[in-house]
């Protein structure tokens, strides 16, 4: 049991994701407490509350006292290449890959991220390039991460029999050896036959599709295929206004990357504030890329959402957990802290959550609770000796 918090945002609400004003409902409970059994939340409530169950009484303490306990962060977006460069040659070593994805995802675990999606890339054409790099995050697991691993097309299958025969080999291996959950495409790759064939086929095999948008080709979001609207859709900073309409009437899950933006001198007028207010479900992601922005930390991106694009402190929040495990798939299990949902749970060494977006460049995370395990303690608490 984690009791005590002097805030608990459990995020409680409807399922789905959250738009307008139900992005500033944290659904806070002061002096509250968590009970968790078998890794699944249980009971979830003021403290006074919770301690008087019977199966209080039994539990292991861990006392939260004068800190924040929320949802564990989810990324929207970590991007992995077994390609050196922007190109088919010059790939890294399995193991090197491997120990470079070890690395990102210890340091997305030690800064308050238990769920991510990892998006594997194919460059020019090279389909059979994420065939390894996907075998080394399939070999990773799912520890110390949650991993939604998605196939990334840096461009759509053209019409040449043997490049489409190729991409369909590919695909058809990832679906029979289970290593892939997503294809993304390009938003004005959708309206293509070689592409839409590709993701009906995708689709055929059970597995979801994204899109990614470049700002350009406003055509391309007036309506996807029927039978093939992306679950989430990543956009480009700063958002033309002409896109606003239609951005906000899409049921994808809109995934931006402040980290991406941080040298944008225009940050202030990216179009996020206006997208947000016309009802848009925003999701928030780290956006980690070795070639432009290195950072995995969900708290520096939730922090430069505030104060470089205008979002509130609970609106950032929500994008980093309920609405980004949506956008990934996963919402119906984990995002927020709910009875009979999995105990992903943050403590944050911080007296009020606004903090997080005030006090930026420092990790707040004191505890990290993983399907109901504490995988992470940098508090002096330590389990009594019976």
């Amino acid at each position: 049991m984690l009791r005590g918090a002097r805030q608990l945002l459990t995020l409680r609400g409807p399922s789905g994701v959250r738009r307008g004003l139900a992005l500033q409902d944290l659904s806070m409970i002061e002096d509250g407490s968590v009970l968790i059994r078998d890794g699944i939340i249980v009971a979830i409530g003021s403290s006074r509350r919770i301690e008087n169950l019977s199966e209080a009484k039994q539990a292991l303490e861990i006392p939260v006292h004068g800190k924040v306990v929320m949802p564990a962060f989810v990324d929207a977006g970590l991007n992995l290449s077994i390609n050196r460069s922007n190109g088919a040659t010059n790939r890294k070593k399995a193991s090197d890959f491997y120990d470079e994805a070890i690395a990102v995802f210890r340091s997305c675990l030690h800064h308050g991220t238990l769920c991510a999606e990892v998006k594997a890339h194919a460059y020019d054409g090279d389909y059979e390039s994420v065939i390894p790099a996907l075998k080394q995050v399939a070999k990773i697991g799912h520890n110390p991460l949650s991993i939604t691993r998605t196939w990334r097309l840096e461009s759509a299958p053209s019409p040449d029999e043997e490049v489409m025969s190729r991409a369909q080999r590919t695909l058809a291996y990832l679906a029979r050896h289970k290593l892939v959950d997503f294809v993304e495409a390009w938003a004005a790759d959708f309206q293509l036959d070689t592409c839409l064939s590709f993701l009906k086929t995708a689709q055929a095999l059970g597995i979801g599709i994204k899109a990614e948008w470049s700002g350009a080709a406003l055509a391309s979001l007036e309506s996807f295929p029927a039978g093939v609207i992306p679950t989430s859709l990543r956009l480009p900073l700063p958002i033309d206004a002409k896109a606003h309409a239609r951005l906000v009437g899409l049921p994808s899950v809109l995934v931006f990357s402040p980290s991406e933006e941080v040298v944008a001198t225009e940050a202030r007028n990216s179009g996020l504030r206006a997208l947000l207010d016309g009802g848009a479900a925003l999701a928030l992601s780290s956006g980690y890329d070795l070639r432009q922005a290195t950072s995995v930390s969900m708290q520096m991106a939730l922090a430069l959402a505030v104060i470089r694009l205008q979002l509130t402190t609970e609106e950032a929040i929500c994008a980093g957990t309920v609405n980004a495990a949506w956008g990934l798939g996963i919402g119906h299990r984990t995002g927020t802290l709910e009875v009979g949902k999995q105990a992903d749970v943050m403590v944050l060494s911080v007296g009020d959550y606004r903090e997080l977006a005030r006090q930026f460049g420092i990790n707040h995370v004191a505890m990290i609770v993983r399907q109901g395990n504490l995988v992470l303690n940098r508090t002096k608490w330590r389990p009594g000796v019976p």
